[in-house]
């Protein structure tokens, strides 16, 4: 199955379309609180939605990404809406699916445990996807509504490598063994890993 089929046949399953609901509500119920109150540190919004596009997109690939992208318009919709949440939309629904592919190529081969292979594999994949989407959004700023490109690029990077690299880790490390055993997964990766 490739990756065009795999994003658009999740919408024709019934585990697809749950986990499509469970990834959005979940990741705006976390962001619209924090939007709506405007927290910022250093002029930097708090957002710790950022924990989850690596840790949801490698547990539920293409269900995480529609999710996180529907996720993304809710919470914009409740806080922060701009010209931006396009793309910041489109951006949320690259990054959990890159984070699955990235995280199973690393892994493939390998047992999925909470060892210490499999927590350096995830802070890589936060970081490389992490710093691509970012770069897509911050380029996506500078050259549709001409927002300054190096200080959203770092306000941007700084606050989700952060929540990735603490929360997010925290949680793989918690519930990825577990949500495998009990097959609280989906994806065609996941599918090929656990039947074999």
């Amino acid at each position: 199955m490739n990756s065009m089929h795999e994003l658009a046949a999740v919408w024709t399953e019934r585990k697809g379309l749950l986990w499509i609901a469970v990834t959005a509500l979940s990741y705006a119920l976390i962001l619209i609180p924090f939007n709506q109150s405007g927290w910022t540190i250093a002029g930097i919004s708090i957002r710790p939605a950022a924990a989850l596009p690596v840790l949801l997109g490698i547990l539920f690939g293409p269900a995480a990404a529609w999710g996180l992208g529907i996720g993304n318009i809710a919470g914009d919709f409740y806080g922060s809406w701009s010209p931006m949440s396009i793309f910041g939309a489109l951006i949320n629904f690259l990054f959990p699916y890159l984070s699955y592919l990235l995280w199973h190529r690393l892994m493939k081969g390998h047992e999925i445990h909470g060892d210490q292979r499999s927590i350096v594999c995830f802070l890589l994949v936060s970081f490389v996807a992490t710093f691509l989407c970012v770069f897509l959004l911050a380029a996506c700023g500078t050259i549709f509504y001409g927002r300054p490109f190096e200080s959203k690029f770092i306000s941007y990077f700084g606050n989700n490598i952060l929540w990735a690299m603490t929360v997010g880790m925290v949680l793989f490390w918690l519930v990825s063994e577990p949500a495998i055993r009990k097959g609280l997964v989906y994806g065609s990766e996941w599918s090929r890993r656990l039947s074999h």
